[in-house]
């Protein structure tokens, strides 16, 4: 039986306002068996890094961590393994299907809401690539609000109407609108779509029973435009030989 990755305290934390919580990371033997483990998700390596700022981990108050594990993924992003101690977090490493979501989760939000998952986003310039600090903390946060607070209601979900409905409420997808009337969620918002997709993949992964599911519609095909013009002249030359 494989061994589960257990966290320890993590004593290099420094800020001025204190911690907010008790903080975990994960050891460096453990760091080995993760870059083994999810290579196939983009996980290329680990390093030990200094980094000061403010992030989700002590609530956006400044702080700087000394030494601290991190994971290198696709090249360019160094995600800390260092976490606000929860049982959530602990969850993460002891369960294969939370830490695959965790990058599923990841990926989607690097591609399409970077100013979320990473730290002080500014967008890179055109062909011009710098190391990027992945919000794990924030990331896993949101993690847990999809699989422990909306997983199990998803699972059980059969049409999309009975998640608009629930969404309208919970707003697991939100778009900001506000009041009782206002539209939270609509597959017509490829942003949404996209997210809810994201989601369901993720969901399943805890719940292999849920059946909701996003319909792709299916675009007609039109033909060969050089066919379809053939067959307007010859029509045409019929109807005038006629």
């Amino acid at each position: 039986m494989e061994e589960k990755i257990k966290l320890e305290p993590f004593h290099r934390f420094f800020s001025d306002y204190g911690k907010t919580a008790e903080i975990s990371v994960v050891s460096i033997p453990a760091c080995s068996k993760l870059c083994r483990k999810y290579a196939d998700f983009g996980v290329e390596g680990y390093l030990l890094s200094d980094w000061s700022g403010s992030a989700y981990l002590n609530y956006y108050l400044d702080f700087s961590l000394r030494k601290a594990p991190m994971l290198i993924f696709k090249r360019y992003y160094f995600i800390p393994l260092v976490f606000r101690q929860s049982e959530s977090i602990e969850q993460l490493f002891s369960e294969d299907s939370r830490m695959q979501a965790f990058f599923h989760l990841l990926d989607w939000l690097l591609k399409n809401q970077p100013e979320k998952a990473i730290i002080d986003y500014h967008k890179p310039e055109k062909h011009h690539h710098k190391k990027m600090y992945v919000d794990s903390s924030f990331v896993a946060f949101r993690l847990s609000e999809i699989l422990d607070v909306a997983g199990f209601p998803l699972s059980q979900f059969q049409t999309m109407d009975e998640f608009i409905e629930w969404n309208h409420y919970f707003r697991l997808i939100d778009n900001g609108h506000m009041g009782r009337h206002s539209k939270i969620f609509s597959l017509n918002d490829p942003a949404q779509k996209s997210e809810l997709k994201m989601i369901l993949k993720i969901v399943k992964l805890q719940y292999p029973e849920t059946v909701l599911a996003i319909k792709e519609e299916k675009v007609k095909r039109s033909g060969n435009p050089l066919r379809r013009a053939y067959q307007a002249q010859t029509r045409q030359q019929f109807r005038q030989n006629s």
